[in-house]
């Protein structure tokens, strides 16, 4: 069986060289969740201290669960896909129904650019409580679809 939805944006990012394939494996994905939910914990620790490296840990457990997806379906982003693509091939994959669950994806990534980027970073500990929920979803979304989606 395969997994139609989002083929042709798939089947583009590869033909554009910002995903490439890899043998498929639900073992370095599961591997890539576990990280996953320790910078969601690691997170919520630093955010009364560390508000950027919080927004890091964010970043990467988002990041990180969206890759372990496609590294279950035979792919991963290359240096020129970034972690751009790995949104892009996820949702393209999963909206409907999902896709919207995945918003905090953009969100998180550009507040942890400004904090890496910008000399002054305006998110505080209340940001970061505020987007662990939708980070945690995106985490939760991976572990439910790996498996169910077979290698592209």
């Amino acid at each position: 069986m395969s997994w139609e939805q989002g083929r042709p944006t798939i089947e583009d990012m590869l033909r554009k060289g910002t995903l490439e394939r890899v043998p498929p494996s639900i073992g370095a994905a599961q591997s890539l969740l576990e990280v996953a939910e320790r910078h969601l914990a690691s997170a919520l620790v630093l955010a009364d201290s560390d508000v950027v490296l919080a927004y890091d840990a964010l970043h990467g457990a988002n990041r990180k669960a969206l890759t372990a997806i496609l590294v279950a379906q035979g792919l991963r982003p290359t240096r020129a896909g970034g972690h751009i693509a790995v949104y892009e091939a996820v949702h393209a994959q999963l909206e409907p129904p999902l896709g919207r669950d995945l918003a905090a994806y953009n969100r998180v990534r550009r507040t942890r650019n400004a904090g890496d980027y910008r000399d002054e970073h305006e998110a505080v500990d209340n940001d970061v409580i505020a987007d662990h929920p939708g980070c945690q979803k995106i985490v939760d979304i991976a572990k439910r679809v790996i498996g169910q989606m077979p290698p592209f």
